[in-house]
């Protein structure tokens, strides 16, 4: 299975699956032609800045910066991506502006680093969602530091 990325310039470049974590909802892409840096990813201490999220909403004309607030840090409970069993993650709860197609998207904090990535938004308050905290990603990622083959995302490789 191959993925498609979009760059900032709205050229297209294939990428693939290299780490795939069904509990967290978290896939690792290598896209080896795309003219762009790998996000830093790690656990913020201290101020967070203005938090921001960058995203590619729908209707759009290219990435998006959105100012976001985040609310609460706490362990949220649900199943896995395969709806098998339940699984426990740390979570931030953000106040923000709902678009279609933030998910996915970085939460970037005070020097460009990304503290999480957006899981979920609410059905009841469509201005709150979720973001997996670094630290649920960062052991992921780091798997996929070095890779650069293909891995499986079982079902999500069926396509429709």
């Amino acid at each position: 299975m191959s993925v498609r990325v979009t760059a900032a310039d709205g050229e297209v470049y294939k990428g693939r699956v290299v780490a795939f974590d069904p509990d967290m909802d978290v896939a690792v892409l290598y896209v080896p032609d795309l003219p762009a840096p790998a996000l830093w990813l790690d656990v913020p201490g201290g101020s967070l800045g203005d938090p921001r999220l960058l995203s590619y909403p729908v209707r759009a004309e290219g990435v998006v910066a959105q100012p976001v607030e985040i609310l609460d840090r706490s362990e949220g409970e649900g199943q896995d991506i395969y709806k098998r069993r339940q699984v426990t993650r740390m979570v931030l709860e953000l106040a923000l502006d709902v678009r279609p197609g933030i998910s996915g998207a970085p939460l970037l904090v005070e020097g460009g680093t990304a503290a999480g990535m957006v899981v979920a938004v609410t059905q009841q308050d469509p201005k709150r969602g979720y973001a997996l905290a670094a630290e649920e990603i960062l052991p992921i990622a780091k798997r996929a530091a070095k890779a650069t083959k293909h891995v499986s995302t079982r079902k999500c490789d069926a396509g429709p």
